[in-house]
């Protein structure tokens, strides 16, 4: 009769440490995968982070304003820069549409005189880059950089202070 009641548990599924191993691996193994995946995951989004700001250094304590309302200047909008790339077949090209961010807002009527200038400067270094160099987070830095560096030795009134970038299509 004992095993009749052993040989029943067994069919019914009820086959106690065997039965209960075959629930808890799978649930284990899945949870580890998670877990697992979720590390991975953090991990190189942290290193992207760390990267950005190596390119891209924090402000010093003097840099910035206590004003909020004078933490940003005013924007100086350019016409929207459509230019091939320095490509071999000449099959690529930049969208970009650029706000100079000025030191100080008497700065806008030279920015008016010298449009053409300035035109003339983005579109001679934007059409010199490659791809290659403006595809990656730390190419558009340094392409900012230039632009920032260019410009502002053209101006005698003042400078820009930042360049940014509010449309930036490669294709």
């Amino acid at each position: 009769m004992a095993e009749e009641a052993d040989k029943e548990a067994k069919e019914s599924g009820g086959g106690g440490l065997g039965g209960l191993l075959k629930i808890i691996i799978p649930i284990v193994a899945l949870l580890l995968g998670a877990g697992g995946g979720y590390m991975a995951g953090s991990s190189s989004a942290a290193k992207q982070v760390e990267e950005a700001k190596a390119i891209q250094p924090e402000p010093k304590a003097g840099d910035v304003a206590k004003d909020t309302n004078a933490m940003v200047g005013d924007m100086y909008k350019l016409e929207p820069f459509v230019v091939n790339l320095n490509e071999p077949k000449g099959s690529r090209y930049l969208k970009a549409t650029i706000q100079l961010e000025m030191s100080a807002s008497d700065l806008k009527p030279e920015l008016d005189r010298r449009a053409a200038q300035l035109q003339d400067v983005i579109l001679a270094l934007l059409t010199s880059k490659t791809f290659q160099e403006l595809q990656s987070l730390e190419g558009k830095f340094r392409l900012r950089e230039e632009l920032l560096s260019r410009i502002n030795a053209l101006l005698v009134n003042g400078t820009v202070a930042r360049v940014y970038f509010t449309e930036f299509v490669i294709q």
